[in-house]
């Protein structure tokens, strides 16, 4: 029966005694294992007292008792060894569940002079978090406390590479593969390639599955092609201008290394230009709502390599525009155009930009 009287407080209040209840569980399971292995009833060969015996008999029976697995229990053993003491206090008073202890421990394992701020820091991200979010949360506070260290360990940790496999119930399986970003960004991106030429009606995720299958089992014709995306300015694309290129996930490339990309590609425009309210007010049907930058941006549809306009809408601002800078392109000598082709840089003869440019 629902009952009018429960409140957010109430809610939090019950999450944060649940969350102690299950942290007095983990202590108590600890505490157990540490007494049972002091314990010498387990001996090993000539009669000696074998410790790390009688601590996994000791994880074995709470496992057991609890049912749970033994890394289960040998995880809280460990955490419960190494967290600060403050991560401590706050996981036993149930201000962290114990999915943010465990990310909150593992996250300041190795930061030097960690500081009580830091900790504190630290405690109160990762309780208002959720749990996916702990660890990037806690990545941006250990990154403004210390960038030289978080460097190096960003770096070591883009070397860890790992594939897993996790039994599920009625014969099903999940296949996780964890290492740097870029690399599994390309995986997907092929992954789903792939899946874009799969015509069966079958849900996106089938159709995902089935396409990871294919590339890794060898089992499809060809491989999916690997895209590029290249943003650059209509004039460097024709070769009069030389402004570097932006190649999407990479960052600036140079202006002949942006045309060789974008010379066999399939291509779309993007329009930017001022609204010029006095000579073309705008038309509720036709324009699409201006920005508040007073700007309007379209994108034409995607076009084939060599495709050329034949045909628009000449009437608007825009295209008038488009049509001046063409024009006067059109003018210029063909010693100027030989300087914006040499002079990849756009700067022309000159040593650096004039100004204006």
């Amino acid at each position: 029966m629902y009952d009018a009287t429960v409140s957010v407080d109430v809610l939090v209040s019950a999450k944060v005694d649940a969350q102690a209840s299950f942290a007095r569980t983990v202590a108590a399971s600890c505490a157990y294992v540490h007494e049972e292995s002091r314990r010498p009833a387990v001996l090993g060969p000539g009669g000696v007292f074998d410790a790390d015996a009688a601590e996994a008999c000791a994880v074995a029976e709470v496992a057991s008792a609890l049912s749970v697995s033994t890394g289960t229990v040998t995880e809280w053993l460990f955490l419960t060894r190494t967290a600060r003491p403050a991560v401590q206090e706050a996981f036993a008073a149930g201000r962290l569940a114990y999915a943010a202890f465990r990310t909150v421990c593992r996250s300041l394992a190795g930061v030097p002079n960690a500081t009580e701020a830091l900790l504190q820091r630290v405690i109160a991200a990762a309780s208002r978090c959720t749990p996916g979010a702990v660890a990037s949360a806690i990545d941006r506070i250990l990154a403004d406390f210390d960038a030289e260290w978080h460097r190096v360990v960003r770096e070591r940790a883009a070397l860890e590479r790992a594939a897993t496999v996790r039994k599920l119930p009625r014969g099903e399986a999940e296949l996780m593969i964890r290492g740097p970003a870029e690399k599994v960004a390309a995986m997907w991106r092929n992954i789903v390639a792939a899946a874009r030429g799969v015509t069966d009606p079958t849900s996106l995720p089938a159709r995902l599955f089935d396409a990871a299958h294919a590339i890794l089992t060898g089992t499809v014709s060809s491989e999916p092609a690997n895209h590029a995306v290249i943003v650059l300015d209509a004039a460097t694309a024709a070769g009069l201008a030389g402004e570097p290129g932006h190649l999407v996930g990479w960052g600036p490339v140079p202006a002949d290394v942006a045309r060789r990309i974008a010379e066999d590609a399939t291509w779309q425009a993007l329009i930017t230009a001022a609204r010029d309210s006095e000579h073309h007010p705008p038309d509720p049907e036709s324009d699409p709502p201006v920005p508040v930058d007073g700007r309007e941006v379209r994108r034409t549809r995607r076009m084939p390599p060599g495709w050329t306009p034949t045909s628009g809408n000449v009437r608007s601002a825009k295209a008038r525009k488009v049509r001046e800078q063409v024009e006067y392109l059109r003018t210029l000598p063909p010693s100027a155009l030989d300087r914006a082709v040499d002079n990849p840089d756009g700067h022309g003869a000159s040593p650096c930009p004039r100004t204006g440019h």
